[in-house]
C-alpha cells in the first residue's frame, strides 16, 4: 500500500480485519488532509462547518484510540 491521505480508503483497508470499521463515518475529512496545505487551493471552511468537523475528528479519533487500546489488553 502507498502512502495517502484518504480517510475513505484507508477505514476500507482497515474493515478487511476488523467489520466495525464500515461503521465509522469520515465525513469530509480527507478533503482537509489535502486542500488546507496548498495555497493554490486554500479553503477557509464556515464556523459551522469547522466545528462539525472537529467533532467527526474527535469521533473517528476516539474511535482508533478504543481500538488500538483493546488491542493491547
Amino acid at each position: 500500500m502507498g502512502k495517502t491521505h484518504n480517510l475513505e480508503y484507508l477505514a476500507a483497508m482497515c474493515a478487511q480485519y476488523d467489520p466495525v470499521f464500515q461503521n465509522i463515518s469520515m465525513g469530509n475529512l480527507s478533503a482537509y488532509a489535502v486542500h488546507v496545505r496548498y495555497p493554490d487551493d486554500f479553503y477557509v471552511p464556515s464556523i459551522q462547518e469547522a466545528e462539525e468537523s472537529i467533532k467527526q475528528a474527535r469521533t473517528v479519533k476516539d474511535f482508533v484510540l478504543a481500538k488500538i487500546q483493546a488491542l493491547q489488553e
